[in-house]
Order: structure tokens, then sequence, then C-alpha cells
């Protein structure tokens, strides 16, 4: 009998300002009120520093100490190693990370000509770990917009409506129009009031539990 619980990969993803914050919050409760454990991560795992110190050039509009072939390495390299440790974690807890491979595609291709498809086709040749369920704040770019500001946060060069409107071009190929087979399923959860504990939450509380419970049956399944 193997020894396994209900635990799954979650992926938050959407533009900046569609409240993924506070959707993950509220996910975290829901999982963790049915007594999983549950983990947090954010979009990189920062465990090679070379890697990291492109990563952190690229943040902070200092894209032109590297090559795009550099910049693409080190987002590569990252993401490989945060999904073995994501693949570690699984094992006696439920993940859910705040943006994952499919925000590394969508931003650099619109901020540095790389290709969206062309980084999820490496990440899935190389097997790189996808989450069972992405969730997908979908929120109209001015609203987005005006929450980064309401933030009263110093903004990046990227936080601005023009830059917003490109990346949610390339998420809705990427996640809804136009996606690549391997994709995994996707809930689109529309996030113009702000995500609340109400009754707009009960959906993405079912594809929550659903994702869970889907990893567990592969689990069961394969043992």
């Amino acid at each position: 009998m193997p020894s396994t619980t209900n635990h799954g990969f979650l992926a938050l993803e959407g533009v900046d300002g569609s409240g993924k914050t506070t959707t993950a919050r509220l996910i975290a409760e829901h999982v963790r009120a049915q007594g999983r454990p549950l983990s947090r991560i954010g979009q990189h795992s920062w465990l090679d520093p070379q890697a990291a110190r492109v990563i952190i050039d690229v943040r902070e509009d200092r894209p032109h100490r590297h090559s795009h072939r550099r910049i693409t390495e080190a987002y590569f390299r990252d993401k490989q190693l945060q999904a073995r440790a994501i693949g570690d974690l699984l094992r006696d807890r439920t993940v859910l990370s705040d943006r994952y491979v499919f925000s590394d595609a969508a931003y650099l291709e619109v901020l540095y000509g790389i290709p969206a498809r062309e980084t999820l086709d490496r990440h899935h040749a190389h097997g790189t770990l996808l989450p069972d369920l992405i969730v997908y704040l979908d929120v109209p770019v001015e609203l987005a917009a005006d929450r980064v500001v309401s933030r009263g946060k110093s903004m990046r060069h990227y936080e601005n409506s023009y830059t917003l409107d490109k990346v949610s071009t390339v998420y809705r190929a990427l996640l809804l129009d136009d996606p690549p087979p391997y994709l995994p399923p996707v809930h689109v959860f529309r996030n113009t009031a702000g995500a609340h504990d109400d009754g707009r939450m009960h959906d993405l509380y079912r594809a929550v539990d659903d994702a869970v419970a889907g990893r567990r049956r592969a689990l069961l399944e394969t043992s």
C-alpha cells in the first residue's frame, strides 16, 4: 500500500497587480483547513548563485550585461533546481507557487524577445515538473496597473500598462487560446473585484481539491 496523502502542485499565474498574493493566501487557508500541510514558494529558487545574479540583473533592468542565451540559461537552470525542490516537498505536502515557468515564458518573450513557446517546450523536453493545476488570474490590464500603483512601492520597469498588456496577451495565448498539448489544466479566475472568501471562490476551491486528488490517484495507479 503506497504511503501517499492528498498532495498536489498548484501554480498561480497572472500579470503584476492581478491579485496573486491575496488569492494564494485564501487557497493556502482552504487547503490547510482540511488538515493538509502546504508550502508556499515564489517564482525563483535562487539555488544557483550565477543564475541568480543574471535574474536579478534582468529584474532590475540591467539585461544589457548578458546575452539572450545567458538569460535563457539562467532562468532554465533556476527553474530546474526549483522543480527538484518541489518534487521533494510533494512527498509530504501540497505546494503552492506564486508564478512558475509560465511567467518566465511570458515575461521573457515580451521583454527580451525570447519566444514563450520555446521556453515551455524546452522545459517539457527536459522533464521539468509541471503543476497539477494552473490558476490564471484574469483581470483588465488597466485595473492591474492601478493596483500596482496603489501599493505605494517603487515600481519595476515592466510594471506599466503597456508592458502588462503585452504580457497578458502572451499569457492568454499560452494558457487559453493556443496552449501546448502538455499544458496542465487551467482554472481561470476573473479577479476584478479582488479575491475574497466568498461564493466566487467555491469553484476555485473545487478545482484545487480536484487537482490535489488527481495527483494522489496518479500516485496510486503507478505504485
